[in-house]
């Protein structure tokens, strides 16, 4: 008596095949997702400890986050772009790297504001790595400290220049040791500027430019104040979730 074989039909082969890929097409997507926002908080709580390690390090040796430097053209001493304090902060990362002026407009240009459908505008405080000092860390974050609006302000790249996506709340926070305080906060709210090529500046102090971590906000710099949700883990908008769920 023969044998009678079992076996998958050609049909039924594609249509499997065609099941599994219309489910692949459906879930791919969203676990990508999810490995890329991991892999920002990942990044983001490396560079911020090193951060935190060194501005504290540097408190603990006695050296004062803000000191008026004054100049013919700024008699109130309120820019410094390179203040002992930032030197300090520099010096306890090993092989720091210097951008270059090349690499630092390269990297503007390609920054994009938290909800990624605009280009980043310049935070007046901040400056965004428009100091003297910025440079890639040796653990591949790249950090620039600008002393400005009675502050000390710290912004990081969590993964570096080279590495996506360059958003606010994304991979770029902002941090500020306010003056006479010796504390490293993140900031809760920082302006827009626009300069001319003359350089002839103006700046944008509207309420909307105030409190801006939002998924609705046109704001060139929305994303500026969303370093303490995530070191909280709390989505701004919906506080069911973590942040880095949220991202948009």
């Amino acid at each position: 008596m023969d044998k009678i074989s079992k076996a998958f039909t050609l049909a039924e082969v594609l249509i499997t095949l065609g099941i599994i890929g219309v489910v692949a097409a459906m879930t791919l997507p969203a676990l990508i997702q999810k490995n890329n926002a991991k892999s920002l908080e990942v990044a983001f709580k490396k560079a911020y400890s090193n951060l935190y390690n060194a501005f504290n390090q540097v408190i603990a040796e006695g050296y004062p986050v803000y000191v008026l430097n004054p100049t013919e053209d700024r008699p109130d001493g309120g820019v410094d772009t390179n203040s002992e304090f930032a030197q300090q902060i520099y010096s306890k990362y090993k092989k720091l790297k210097q951008i270059s002026d090349k690499e630092r407009n390269e990297y503007k240009n390609s920054a994009k504001n938290f909800t990624k459908k605009s280009p980043m505008g310049i935070p007046q405080c901040s400056q965004y790595m428009a100091g003297d000092g910025a440079f890639i860390t040796p653990d591949g974050s790249a950090l620039s400290i600008f002393q400005n609006c009675n502050g000390l302000w710290f912004t990081i790249d969590t993964n570096g220049i080279k590495k996506g996506p360059n958003a606010l709340g994304h991979d770029i926070f902002i941090f500020v040791a306010w003056k006479d305080t010796e504390k490293l906060v993140p900031a809760n709210r920082e302006s827009e500027v626009s300069c001319d090529e003359e350089g002839n500046c103006n700046y944008n102090n509207t309420a909307e430019t105030a409190n801006k971590c939002s998924k609705t906000s046109n704001s060139d710099i929305n994303g500026a104040t969303c370093a303490s949700y995530a070191i909280s883990d709390t989505c701004p908008w919906d506080g069911t979730k973590g942040y880095w769920e949220c991202l948009p």
